[in-house]
């Protein structure tokens, strides 16, 4: 069976989320760290939609999705600017990747979302970097 999650980049101490996200979509991956809700149950053919969180460019807004082509069941050690150490324990290796036109804002559909529980504090919902989501929010967020 088919899941639909959305993948959520947030700012670094040095480097704005948008800025993460372009990196992860060049290299066609994305990281999952030990503690990413969901680890054990995102599998491959399943859909992502990404979000961008943070005060930068294209905050609060989900920018695109793609499909899980691969997991990459190893463990790598990311070092971001600021010098932080995270340990990735898998990789989604990501095909079918469809940059939206515009970044689409989640405040106008909000009210449409399923897997948003608490709408007046909404960002509560997307914290972790995975959240699982229904297929009809997939498919409101790809087709706004």
């Amino acid at each position: 069976m088919k899941n639909y999650y959305c993948l959520t980049t947030s700012d670094s101490r040095k480097e704005n989320a948008f800025d993460i996200f372009k990196k992860r979509i060049e290299e066609k991956k994305f990281p999952l760290y030990f503690k990413t809700p969901y680890l054990d149950q995102i599998n491959e053919k399943d859909h992502v939609v990404f979000y961008i969180a943070g005060e930068y460019t294209n905050s609060q807004t989900f920018v695109a999705s793609a499909e899980i082509s691969i997991i990459d069941n190893i463990t790598d050690t990311i070092v971001d600017p600021d010098k932080t150490r995270y340990i990735v324990t898998k990789y989604l290796i990501l095909k079918n990747i469809y940059m939206f036109e515009k970044p689409k804002k989640i405040k106008p559909i909000l009210n449409k979302l399923k897997f948003v529980k608490n709408k007046k504090h909404y960002g509560t919902n997307l914290v972790g970097g995975v959240t699982k989501i229904y297929a009809e929010d997939f498919s409101i967020i790809k087709d706004m």
